[in-house]
């Protein structure tokens, strides 16, 4: 297992433990007096069945009372294994390792050649997954992009197959109705050699937002409660949007989102209670000058960390937004809107971050990939801390040296470099001013382009055998004759 080890001794708190106590029992006020609305029949019966109520004015709100939402959160899976294609970047949540990965989904890249956005394609998709692979702290085969050049009936399907056969971590998506699902499964059954294999080990996650504010579509219902019932973990997103879809103050959207979360994570129990459930939160700012969404924004760090601390709470894996940028060029605006939101939800102490390679409005990038796996290549180093112990005090060797002396030539000085001590980045660049000016300045996108050139160039994948590829391949052909009537 990888991923960045956490700090256990001191973890960023944005709330005291009153405060996150008095967000629950906000939440649970919610859950109990105002509900949530579920536009199916199927969950709501559900539901009713496991012991919550029907709202006694509002049609389709179902209600929950204190005690039913209690138990839900002592039943909560605490041991979160997501299996990969390749065993050796299998994922456990363990508590003490932070696992960043890609975000996921937008429909436009910025074109490698000219700088500038474009709709993204499936050849993209797969360069993207093939990067994502290749660099460390890229944990989760999550699709950058979309395959926006295939028919908008398979554009899930087809983006998975470009993951799958570019990456060997586990992947996560998400699917647009309850068929979708069941092909998924199928193609992904062929990789684990069947139905029952995949459900001993599934290798794909899904996950879903509900409709904020405390509201599931039938969508949402009908692609969660299939994905367990086959077994496949699903990953509620809320992401109330601060003024818009929730409250504008952040403890107020932060009870509404908890409550939100508790209300997928219930309709999940409804079928079972052993699958990894992950506490998946998201709150969104507004602009209050355009009414847009923002992420790189004080905001956005604040509510990532305390999410971390409501997932805390109650035990379960924290995965949050991170790494996030408002700005639409390459600046100095997005590095530290960057480096923002992505170092506070760390300090908390938060186990999954997405966001590598975001950073524009709808779109992704290859370089900023590579750029932002670095940042979190510091990031790791800020949270290894500053070690305390007789080698790292060297009182020894300070009386040794002396006044006036030089330590550089002391081993001490290269065996603590070479063990991390002082970090050297490949990609950051730490020239002085005169060999700036004597060798050239060039960009950090420029550099950044060069290792992306390198590494889809030199890396690859741990391959499919021809058998699954060929099943994975038949999958799609079903799919496209269910989908678009082609025989």
């Amino acid at each position: 297992m990888k991923g960045i080890r956490l700090n256990m001794n001191s973890r960023l708190k944005v709330l005291t433990d009153d405060q996150v106590d008095m967000i629950h029992e906000a939440s649970l006020r919610i859950l109990e007096r105002t509900g949530i609305r579920y536009d199916s029949e199927d969950a709501r019966k559900r539901l009713l069945n496991a012991g919550a109520a029907a709202h006694p004015t509002r049609k389709g709100v179902i209600t929950f009372p204190r005690p039913m939402v209690e138990d839900a959160i002592r039943k909560i899976t605490h041991r979160n294994i997501f299996p990969a294609r390749d065993r050796r970047w299998d994922i456990e949540y363990d508590g003490e390792h932070l696992f960043p990965y890609a975000g996921g989904g937008d429909p436009k890249i910025i074109d490698l050649q000219s700088g500038r956005p474009r709709p993204s394609t499936y050849e993209d998709v797969e360069m993207a997954a093939r990067l994502g692979d290749a660099l460390e702290n890229n944990h989760l085969a999550s699709s950058l992009v979309m395959a926006n050049d295939v028919p908008p009936e398979l554009l899930v399907l087809k983006t998975m197959e470009a993951t799958l056969k570019n990456s060997g971590k586990a992947a996560s998506g998400y699917a647009p109705n309850k068929e979708t699902v069941d092909f998924l499964v199928k193609m992904w059954a062929c990789v684990s050699g069947g139905v029952e294999e995949l459900r001993k080990r599934p290798l794909f996650s899904l996950g879903g937002s509900p409709s904020s504010p405390l509201t599931f579509s039938n969508h949402n219902c009908d692609v969660l409660l299939r994905s367990v019932e086959q077994g496949i973990p699903f990953y509620v997103i809320p992401c109330p949007i601060c003024g818009e879809t929730g409250p504008v103050t952040l403890s107020g959207a932060l009870a509404q989102q908890n409550a939100e979360q508790f209300g997928g994570i219930m309709l999940v129990q409804t079928i079972t209670t052993s699958l990894p459930t992950v506490y998946s939160g998201r709150v969104c700012i507004m602009d209050p000058r355009s009414g847009r969404d923002l992420w790189g924004v004080p905001e956005e760090g604040l509510v990532s960390a305390a999410l971390v601390q409501m997932a805390r709470r109650y035990g379960m894996v924290s995965d949050t937004n991170g790494m996030s940028s408002d700005i639409t060029r390459w600046d100095m605006q997005m590095g530290f809107e960057q480096m923002m939101t992505g170092l506070m939800p760390a300090m908390a102490g938060a186990e999954s971050i997405s966001g590598l390679g975001s950073g524009w409005e709808g779109a992704s990038s290859l370089e900023m990939m590579v750029i932002n796996n670095e940042v979190f290549n510091d990031i790791a180093r800020i949270m290894r801390g500053i070690r305390v112990d007789e080698g790292g005090l060297a009182i020894d060797l300070i009386d040794k040296v002396g006044h006036m002396g030089n330590f550089l030539a002391e081993p001490h000085t290269m065996d603590n470099i070479r063990k991390g001590e002082l970090r050297v980045s490949p990609l950051w660049d730490k020239r002085s001013s005169d060999r700036v000016a004597k060798e050239g300045f060039k960009p950090i996108r420029d550099t950044a382009k060069d290792h992306v050139r390198r590494l889809l160039q030199e890396h690859e994948p741990e391959p499919l055998d021809r058998d699954v590829e060929s099943g994975v391949n038949q999958v799609i052909k079903e799919a496209a004759k269910v989908f678009l009537g082609r025989h």
